[in-house]
């Protein structure tokens, strides 16, 4: 009988959630980086946030990464 392996979608899982902790370490450094694909206007706003302060940008890119 075939049995499938689960190796494969281990493996995805496993990518997924290194991406995920990368994008958090990311966003910690330079934030509007870390928001780069979810559009302009994420962008623009964690980048004006960050000018004024680094914690507020960090915090906006965090929430902006939670839902996606």
């Amino acid at each position: 009988m075939y049995q499938e392996s689960i190796f494969p979608y281990y493996f995805l899982f496993l990518q997924e959630k290194i991406m995920s902790l990368i994008r958090v370490i990311l966003s910690i450094i330079f934030p509007p980086l870390a928001v780069l694909d979810q559009g302009c206007g994420s962008i623009l706003i964690v980048f004006i946030l960050t000018l004024c302060g680094w914690i507020p940008g960090v915090i906006a890119a965090l929430v902006i990464l939670n839902k996606s």
